[in-house]
């Protein structure tokens, strides 16, 4: 759990994506909850939104997921020497966001310790 709760430390690309895997997994199952409790309904004929109800339910699973992916994108940052406050290039549209998956997914880590800790691989 100290992977989704706290900002402390350095994480891998494999421990990166098994996190972002278990944040969608989640994230569908509490969209389904949502749904099913009427919080997030839609019109079954036209798929729209069905009033604010809706929306509360999108803060709700907003206000849920948002303090986890900051965990696991900050510590998926340190590991590359670079501060969590990197993440906020995702607000680019398209670019941001591709951007953030490439840095986060695809590139390497920083070799031995560095400022935020030591280096994960080492620790496996």
């Amino acid at each position: 759990m100290e992977l989704f709760l706290s900002l402390d430390g350095r994480i891998g690309r494999g421990k990166f994506w098994l996190g972002l895997l278990g944040l969608i997994v989640a994230n569908i199952v509490l969209s389904i909850v949502l749904s099913v409790s009427g919080l997030m309904s839609v019109d079954p004929v036209t798929g729209m939104p069905m009033g604010a109800g809706y929306w509360i339910g999108v803060l709700v699973l907003l206000a849920i997921m948002i303090w986890p992916s900051i965990c696991i994108y900050g510590k998926r940052f340190h590991d590359r020497d670079k501060s969590a406050w990197w993440m906020l290039i995702s607000f680019i549209p398209i670019v941001g966001v591709i951007w953030l998956l490439v840095e986060c997914g695809l590139l390497q880590g920083t070799d031995g310790p560095n400022r935020f800790g030591p280096d994960p691989l080492a620790e496996e």
